[in-house]
């Protein structure tokens, strides 16, 4: 990635300002409601980008893989608080510094500027493209759209979900109480089965799971 490349030719006056950290998963690299003081640099791993709401809900709207960047869009937007959470779901190589040190670098780097720019515009896309569309979807289908999602191009006799029932919640942007709803819901339909309190789907089940939801 074009990101990447130019982290590496990174200008040695920007390099000195910058600090080098390591997140583990679980961690929190920035939090909903904080001063927009940082932007980081994801080189490795992977983190989970959620909002949460006065009700203590928590929708999980995306993932972050490296090469990315965080806060990024809070600075060149001069919003002074950080828009969202991120929590580390891998271990998380970073490079953080401070928001002056990003601007100067976009200011005196063209080809920096304009990779940026791209990025922003690759993550931004997709969120009003798909995200808002799901957003109103019924809460079964939402459920049914993610075990879908979780299971892509999987090929398999048996799909197991290794997934809590809050993190889909999160991730679907519901709560826990309508997500256990639905999964009761698809267990009696026949389209999932259970084991050990984990959602499975053996190969008629994937393909019922797809019929019924092309149906809709």
């Amino acid at each position: 990635m074009k990101l990447a490349y130019l982290l590496d030719h990174m200008p040695e006056e920007i390099r000195r300002q910058t600090t080098h950290k390591i997140f583990f998963p679980g961690e929190s690299i920035v939090r909903k409601g904080e001063e927009a003081k940082h932007v980081y640099f994801i080189i490795k791993g992977s983190v989970r980008v959620s909002n949460e709401f006065a009700s203590g809900q928590r929708f999980t709207f995306g993932t972050l893989d490296g090469p990315d960047l965080i806060g990024d869009l809070e600075v060149l937007a001069n919003q002074p608080l950080y828009s969202a959470s991120t929590e580390v779901s891998s271990q998380c190589e970073v490079i953080a510094m401070r928001a002056e040190t990003f601007l100067q670098w976009m200011r005196i780097d063209n080809e920096f500027a304009l990779a940026v720019a791209q990025l922003l515009a690759a993550k931004m896309y997709p969120t009003s493209n798909e995200a808002g569309r799901v957003k109103f979807l019924p809460s079964l289908s939402r459920l049914q759209t993610y075990l879908l999602k979780r299971l892509g191009d999987i090929e398999t006799d048996l799909f197991v979900l290794h997934t809590s029932r809050q993190q889909i919640a999160d991730d679907i942007g519901t709560s826990v109480k309508t997500v256990n709803r639905g999964v009761v819901k698809l267990k009696e339909d026949g389209l999932i089965s259970l084991v050990h309190g984990k959602i499975t789907m053996n190969k008629a089940q994937q393909l019922a799971m797809k019929e019924t939801l092309s149906d809709e």
